[in-house]
């Protein structure tokens, strides 16, 4: 937990920094403003008001939730998808010719590697192209599957799957690239921010008769609401945060595809 509040600083800061200033900035509506003395001979405000604008901020940041859950389902998915393909290549490389089968596992070996140790760590930092970074290993993987596949008398069924394996690891790597940079982010929920504000205003016009009371309940709220915001932006991202998904399955499929395992399992065609 310290490590994500030291990755996410920034953000903590600026968090403040905007808490901060809209309790100063409502305070001073509500008690030094021109129209602070009309607001203040209003009546009629009673504590039930606050339920609007409590339950719509509480309808966006669900929704937002719902959304950073679905990503996370769809990372696992495409994480089982990744490696159940991996493992299909694994298993069809026992069919082949060995100077075949050990190009084939060495390429495999080489991609799921430079996947785990290169391309994860940089989707978890968000660090630019991510998806080009395992790209030479999938490519060499890519070109060589193919070539097996095209290969004069291959048995149909061995160029189906290494086809069809080829295809679900392409679409996975965007996928993967794709959860983890355009997926669910603040800037895309502006109502967010916008409500917040109007719950904070609400909050305060409760409190009009007593500026101190006003004071405590208008940081009480902001720390509610900075809270609430700050463990949705810990969890934005499916690959970092208070539970990430990680590549240990992926990198389960090591013990399978060991160029030097000799003993994996032969199917029969």
């Amino acid at each position: 937990m310290i490590d994500l509040l030291i990755q996410n600083f920034h953000f903590i800061g600026i968090s403040i920094a905007l808490g901060a200033l809209a309790v100063s900035f409502i305070y001073w509506i509500l008690n030094k403003s021109p129209i602070s003395g009309w607001l203040k001979t209003s009546e009629g405000i009673i504590v039930s008001f606050i339920t609007i604008p409590a339950f719509l901020f509480g309808l966006a940041v669900s929704t937002l939730a719902a959304g950073i859950w679905d990503g996370h389902v769809s990372a696992n998915l495409s994480l089982i998808n990744e490696s159940n393909a991996i493992r299909t290549l694994a298993i069809t490389s026992t069919n082949l010719a060995p100077q075949d089968k050990l190009k084939l596992t060495e390429a495999i070996n080489n991609y799921v590697t430079a996947v785990v140790d290169k391309e994860w760590p940089a989707m978890k930092a968000k660090t630019p192209m991510v998806h080009k970074i395992a790209s030479p290993e999938f490519e060499a993987l890519n070109k060589l599957a193919n070539a097996i596949a095209m290969e004069p008398k291959q048995h149909s069924l061995i160029t189906s799957r290494l086809e069809s394996s080829m295809n679900t690891l392409q679409h996975e790597r965007l996928v993967r690239s794709s959860l983890a940079y355009e997926g669910t982010t603040f800037a895309r929920w502006p109502s967010i921010f916008v409500l917040s504000f109007l719950l904070l205003f609400t909050v305060g016009l409760l409190q009009l008769r007593s500026p101190r009371a006003m004071k405590i309940s208008l940081t009480m709220g902001a720390l509610c609401i900075g809270s609430a915001m700050f463990f949705l932006f810990l969890n934005l991202s499916p690959y970092s945060g208070l539970n990430p998904v990680t590549p240990n399955l992926l990198k389960s499929t090591l013990n399978t595809i060991s160029p030097t395992n000799t003993d994996l399992p032969q199917e029969k065609y």
